[in-house]
């Protein structure tokens, strides 16, 4: 059983992690590491006309007349850009006048203009939340394509996924990135954005500046894909994404255009993949297991780590796949774990912790207490020794026993004392047995025990000198010497 308990606990980590969703947000952590390390560029099909802090001090407080819109239309169309897409909320109606004016250019740019739907919660009459839909007024709708910029905020509050469209009452919309793209599919799933396409490659304009003519501004946009949006901090428009921290809405909506233009909407590995994975970890980890050195396996396991890494990276860099390795990379530090209990003795590292009790208690005695171990040598020398004797504890530590006692031999005599020839038998039961011992202080002084009952405790009326008291512990691991130099009661 103690060959396969390794495996078992592998076992039981995988399957905690994968019940209670660990793995996910180690995976995510993962992948957001990868952004970073291969950064891509835009393709630059794609240019940001953004209403910006100066373009808000140059035309006023926001929202603009939506004459303005109107204008930007026209200059836009003048200078040669593909397709205009309005991430500008215009479900609700504003200035007459500014309205049909809006609506005038759209009918003239002749169906190149995109404008947002989306979906938001709204309260009704009994407290409930319900999903209200926002579209563009109907007088721009007729004139403009509709596209969705609804975007899904995960549980740890980062956008990673982008969907190709979504289904608004009854019928498909496609999302703007799939629109700006030009490819979607009403039945494609859901795709996670690349987030190591450089948001600060994409080129952008100011609003103002193209509304007032700048040539440099309109060069930027002739031949190329337009959105309009804001990235003034002032306009609150922001979603927190991996690697890049902040990012207004129209960004993201670009960078999932870029990750479908440049084949890099991102999908995961196969579970099959993950599982042949752990298999193929644990089969090795089975037949290493016992055959072979614990530095080995580590070494092994180590490298796996390393070698699986350097392979999904580079996966991930020319594929749009996220390879998952997050319970690859839990079942290996399942076995580093395995293999740091196995090497560690329990039994020794108990009996380390029983020792450093017993120290503690004896530096706190206020009786002398002397041990020694097996050969006779003094391995305890607390206060009340030094109080007793006149040593220092740093002078008679590993020093041998003899040096201070002589030991009772029956007859009245005391002979040189010896832990390993001490009486056996009475010593090793609990307590061990308290024997009359001869002492000597450093003045050469000597000294002796008084007379004992036959239970090791003084006989009642006797007030005991200081005495040496020798027993030998229960384990035999141990033959210790305890000296008592108060009145014993």
């Amino acid at each position: 059983m103690k060959q396969y308990r390794p495996h078992i606990l592998v076992l039981c980590v995988l399957a905690i992690v994968s019940l209670t969703g660990m793995h996910n947000a180690l995976q995510n952590a993962i992948t957001d590491l990868r952004f970073g390390w291969f950064p891509r560029q835009a393709s630059g099909n794609v240019v940001l006309v953004a209403i910006d802090s100066p373009s808000l001090e140059k035309i006023g407080v926001w929202p603009w007349p939506r004459t303005l819109h109107a204008e930007l239309i026209d200059r836009l169309e003048s200078a040669g850009a593909a397709d205009v897409v309005f991430d500008v909320d215009f479900s609700s109606p504003s200035n007459p006048a500014s309205d049909q004016a809006f609506a005038e250019a759209l009918k003239k740019a002749g169906g190149s203009v995109v404008l947002p739907a989306f979906q938001q919660l709204a309260g009704n009459s009994e407290r409930r939340k319900s999903v209200y839909v926002s579209r563009p007024l109907p007088q721009f709708g007729e004139q403009s394509w509709s596209a969705v910029v609804n975007v899904a905020v995960e549980p740890d509050g980062l956008v990673r996924r982008y969907s190709y469209g979504e289904t608004l009452e009854g019928a498909f919309l496609p999302s703007v990135g799939a629109l700006l793209a030009g490819t979607y599919d009403a039945n494609a799933k859901p795709f996670q954005i690349d987030f190591s396409i450089d948001a600060d490659s994409l080129p952008t304009v100011s609003y103002a500046d193209v509304l007032r003519g700048d040539a440099a501004a309109l060069k930027k946009i002739k031949g190329h894909k337009v959105v309009i949006g804001a990235t003034a901090v002032e306009l609150g428009d922001r979603f927190n994404v991996p690697n890049k921290g902040v990012i207004v809405g129209p960004i993201l909506q670009i960078l999932a255009a870029e990750s479908i233009m440049q084949s890099r909407a991102l999908h995961g590995s196969s579970t099959t993949t993950t599982l042949g994975g752990l298999a193929g970890l644990f089969l090795l980890m089975v037949a290493l297991w016992g055959r072979s050195s614990a530095g080995l396996r580590v070494v092994v396991l180590v490298g796996l780590v390393v070698a699986v890494e350097l392979a999904a990276v580079f996966l991930q860099a020319k594929l749009p796949v996220i390879p998952d390795t997050s319970m690859l990379h839990a079942a290996i530090a399942a076995y580093l774990a395995a293999l740091a209990l196995d090497e560690i003795d329990f039994h020794q590292l108990l009996e380390m912790i029983a020792e450093k009790r017993f120290q503690r208690i004896a530096m706190s005695l206020g009786d002398g207490l002397v041990c020694a171990d097996q050969n006779g040598l003094i391995t305890v020398w607390n206060r009340g020794a030094a109080a007793i004797f006149g040593y220092e504890p740093d002078e008679m530590i590993g020093q041998p026993l003899d040096r201070i006692c002589t030991f009772g031999n029956g007859n009245g005599k005391f002979d040189p004392i010896s832990v390993l020839a001490s009486p056996r038998g009475a010593p090793q039961a609990a307590g061990g047995k308290v024997m009359e011992i001869e002492g000597r202080r450093r003045t050469a002084r000597r000294f002796r025990s008084r007379p004992v009952s036959p239970n090791g405790r003084a006989s009642t009326g006797y007030n005991m000198a200081p005495s040496c008291a020798i027993y030998r512990s229960a384990s035999a691991k141990r033959k210790e010497s305890s000296i008592s130099r108060n009145t014993i009661r």
